[in-house]
C-alpha cells in the first residue's frame, strides 16, 4: 500500500464519520461506531501502524529543523495526518456530546463541527464560545 492510497482511504474513513456525526448523531449506527470511539481507536491504530512499519531511527521533536526533516517522509507525514484526522474528529465527538448536554442547537453546532475538522483548533474554539455563551463554563473532559 502506497502512502497516497493510505491517505485516501484514512480520509474518506474520517469523512464518513464525521457524516454521521453531523447528519445522523441520535442514529443506532452513529451512536455504536462514532460517537462511542470506535471511529478515532481505528484512525489511532492506524496511526500505530504506520509509524511502527515505517519509521527508522529516533524523532528530533526538540527543533523546527528537526521537525521539517522529519515530516519530508511521507510515511511520517501521513502518519501525522492521521493524528489529526482522529484527534479533530475525537474533538468531534466531544462537542457533539456537550451540545447535547447544555442543549446546544444542532444548526450551531454544525459550523463548529465543520470548523473542527477543517481548521480543528479554530472549530474547538468556536466551540467553547458557544459553549460559553450557552452557561457551560466547567470543564467536562
Amino acid at each position: 500500500m502506497t502512502p497516497e492510497l493510505t491517505f485516501k482511504l484514512a480520509s474518506n474513513f474520517a469523512i464518513v464519520g464525521w457524516l454521521l456525526l453531523a447528519g445522523l448523531p441520535n442514529a443506532r449506527i452513529t451512536k455504536l461506531l462514532v460517537r462511542n470511539g470506535v471511529w478515532p481507536l481505528v484512525l489511532s491504530v492506524l496511526y500505530l501502524l504506520i509509524l511502527a512499519l515505517n519509521t527508522k531511527g529516533g524523532f528530533d521533536f526538540g527543533s523546527l529543523e528537526g521537525v521539517t526533516k522529519l515530516f519530508s517522509d511521507p510515511w511520517v507525514l501521513l502518519a501525522g495526518w492521521v493524528h489529526y484526522l482522529a484527534f479533530d474528529l475525537f474533538i468531534g465527538i466531544w462537542e457533539t456530546k456537550e451540545a447535547e448536554t447544555l442543549g446546544i442547537s444542532r444548526w450551531i453546532l454544525i459550523p463548529c463541527l465543520f470548523f473542527t475538522l477543517m481548521i480543528g483548533p479554530v472549530g474547538y474554539l468556536l466551540f467553547q464560545i458557544v459553549r460559553w455563551k450557552k452557561g457551560g463554563s466547567h470543564a467536562s473532559i
